[in-house]
């Protein structure tokens, strides 16, 4: 051996316990079997053993080769082999790199496979054979790729070639790689750089699980030297430590004599799966570049006698002393996708300045790329733009991005799985207050759920919502669903309201006169004839009253999707909806608090409050409507409840109005 002796922690294992544990194991389950310990006899101070295992400090590899096949190797060093199987590439290779890019065992984020590669993941049965993204997608000189627990998949770029790939690892692992004819995604094979720079990741490193074994080590086990005849090499496997017989696989000549390594038979039934090779194991796995190396490691606190076997485009781990259900070996393979991050690191993210991507759902934006503080909460299909830098913290990319609303603009960093390169369409995207104002949304919470807010930017199609689903009592705002009941009503009977009819409308909206209120509500038909209209609106969260029409319920967002409608023409005849925002946009000025009072000088407001106390005595009050000044328009409704008194309805909804009118037009 190389090492120094001091160097040398050895234990000696009879080779006949190693190689027959599993069929020991089959035959006596339960029982332990009692191993004597030899001696090591030490002489002109190196160490001679014959038929044993050593158990390395430096490298923990049991090489597992008796004397024989020891002394069959060294004396064909002489004698040149043929390789062909690639390991020439690795001959004069001695680099060793340690991992040092900050990447966690476990990535705290719930990660999902891009669709970009989700037709391969499913086609190519990725649970299997690539495991569990570890990274978001992200676009590189070469494309787009993503990181998976056992390898990465590459999305190529039509451009890329002229993009100084020259210099780009990526390019040659793609063109190492496999590539799948029905999608043009390309399997990369990161073993190979991972043996190129000697990375020094464990081969089992799982936190609790660890091996002293490392991808440097097998570099030594590639040896052409190493391959072995047919007969020699299935003589050896004949007492394989996963108790199979294993297969022969040619990797090059010696004097005209065909050698190779023998596939283990636990590694050789694997890579024989139809969803472990989905394109058979030749293409998907390649030849194999060494012998099945036993070593061991550590595994929950207790030694575990394992093999790993390298081939062309990946490598296989056995776990001999853990089985699955069947009483086999548990088999898996490298955790080449994390060892290659921790190891060499992610590519570098190329991403254009003023970029748009869109959230692909409740997404939180923070002031830093770390989840230590949010700034804003967006939702599906909000328009973001990338500034052009990006950060890796704890496993995550970052992105930096820019938002604006109304009138400002606001900076912030999102995670790389949250948004999406192109829009989903015709989603008009949601997002908290504290996108539209901090110092609003934190009002807001301060008041909790007594109060609900919900605003549609009406020429920036956004909505900014507070509370927007929680039911709240009309009070005089219910006089808005009793006239477009009473004017659908009119329609449906091919009529124009009488003279008597349009003094009711227009003492109801305009004076909010509850008589008028109450004689059209009885002659639409009380609360049905409103519920019923509401409903075929889709107006799902309204609840009439029969008895008090003014303790009827309905959200904040309700209010507005009915004001919505009203204003871009979906209900009524032309005609009835100029009536209708006519009279709201005349409402005395006694009964405009909140919307109305708050709204620029110059807008036309469309709008109706309300206020009443509650059977408990508490204040309810609210105040909605649509605001157009210039080519600026947005639709609004505040609601407030348990309210100790009028004047505290009436402020918030002064502070909430009043700040959405300073921010949209």
């Amino acid at each position: 051996m190389d090492e120094k002796l001091s160097d040398v922690q050895v234990r000696i294992v009879p080779i006949e316990y190693y190689t027959g544990l599993m069929t020991r194991r089959r035959r006596h389950r339960l029982t332990l079997v009692s191993v004597p310990l030899l001696l090591i006899v030490l002489l002109s101070g190196g160490l001679l053993y014959t038929g044993m295992i050593i158990h390395s400090k430096a490298a923990h590899v049991l090489r597992g080769q008796n004397e024989q096949s020891k002394q069959g190797a060294m004396a064909t060093a002489s004698v040149q082999t043929q390789a062909s199987n690639g390991t020439s590439q690795w001959d004069e290779d001695t680099q060793v790199t340690a991992p040092t890019f900050d990447f966690p065992q476990s990535v705290s984020q719930s990660l999902s496979i891009s669709s970009t590669f989700a037709p391969y993941y499913t086609a190519h049965s990725g649970t299997q054979s690539l495991g569990v993204p570890i990274t978001a997608a992200f676009p590189t000189n070469q494309g787009w790729i993503q990181f998976f627990q056992w390898g990465a998949l590459l999305s190529p770029a039509l451009t890329r070639n002229s993009l100084h790939g020259v210099t780009d690892p990526l390019v040659t692992l793609a063109s190492a790689g496999v590539r799948d004819p029905a999608t043009g995604i390309i399997r990369l094979p990161l073993l190979q750089t991972l043996l190129t720079i000697g990375g020094q990741t464990p081969i089992v490193d799982n936190g609790s699980d660890v091996s002293l074994l490392t991808i440097a080590d097998l570099r030594q086990e590639m040896k052409p030297e190493l391959m072995q005849p047919v007969s020699v090499a299935n003589s050896t496997a004949a007492t394989s430590s996963d108790g199979g017989q294993g297969t022969f696989i040619k990797t090059g000549t010696r004097a005209g004599t065909d050698v190779g390594f023998v596939v283990s038979q636990s590694i050789w039934n694997y890579i024989q799966r139809p969803d472990i090779s989905p394109d058979g194991w030749n293409t998907d796995f390649g030849t194999p570049l060494t012998a099945a190396i036993p070593f061991t490691a550590t595994v929950h606190g207790n030694m575990h006698h394992m093999l790993v076997q390298l081939f062309w485009r990946d490598g296989i781990v056995v776990d001999v002393d853990s089985t699955n259900a069947a009483g086999q070996p548990t088999v898996q393979r490298l955790a080449t996708g994390l060892d290659y991050l921790r190891t060499v690191g992610p590519p570098a993210v190329m991403i254009a300045q003023q970029q748009h991507v869109w959230a692909t759902g409740n997404t939180t934006l923070y002031n830093a790329p770390s989840v230590s503080q949010a700034t804003a909460h967006v939702g599906q299909n909000f328009p973001l733009t990338l500034l052009g830098d990006s950060q890796w913290q704890n496993g995550i990319l970052w992105y930096h991005v820019q938002w604006s609303v109304g009138k400002q603009t606001a900076k912030g960093w999102i995670a790389a799985n949250s948004p999406a390169f192109t829009s989903s369409g015709n989603v008009t995207p949601e997002s908290s207050f504290d996108v539209l104002s901090p110092t609003l949304a934190s009002y807001l919470n301060g008041i909790g759920s007594n109060v609900g807010a919900f605003v549609y930017d009406v020429t920036r199609q956004q909505y900014y919502s507070y509370n927007a689903d929680t039911q709240f009592m009309v009070a005089s705002s219910m006089k808005v669903p009793i006239m477009l009941t009473f004017l659908n009503m009119t329609e449906q009977q091919n009529r124009e309201p009488n003279d008597s009819e349009m003094q009711l409308l227009t003492t109801m909206i305009e004076n909010s006169n509850n008589d008028s209120a109450s004689a059209l509500f009885s002659e639409v038909g009380s609360g049905s004839g409103v519920d019923s209209y509401m409903q075929q609106l889709g107006i799902k969260d309204f609840s009439a009253d029969d008895g008090s029409w003014g303790y009827s319920l309905i959200t904040p967002r309700s209010m507005v999707k009915l004001l919505t409608l009203l204003q871009t023409g979906k209900i009524l005849t032309a005609q009835d909806r100029q009536l209708a925002l006519s009279l709201m946009e005349q409402v005395e000025s006694d009964q405009q608090v909140g919307v109305g009072d708050t709204a620029p000088s110059n807008a036309t407001v469309a709008l109706k409050d309300g206020w009443v106390p509650a059977p408990d005595g508490s204040w309810v009050m609210n105040s909605s409507g649509i605001v157009t000044s210039g080519k600026e328009t947005y639709i609004i409704s505040v609601y407030t409840t348990e309210q100790n008194s009028l004047d505290d309805g009436q402020a918030i909804s002064r502070k909430v109005c009043g700040t959405v009118a300073s921010l949209l037009v």
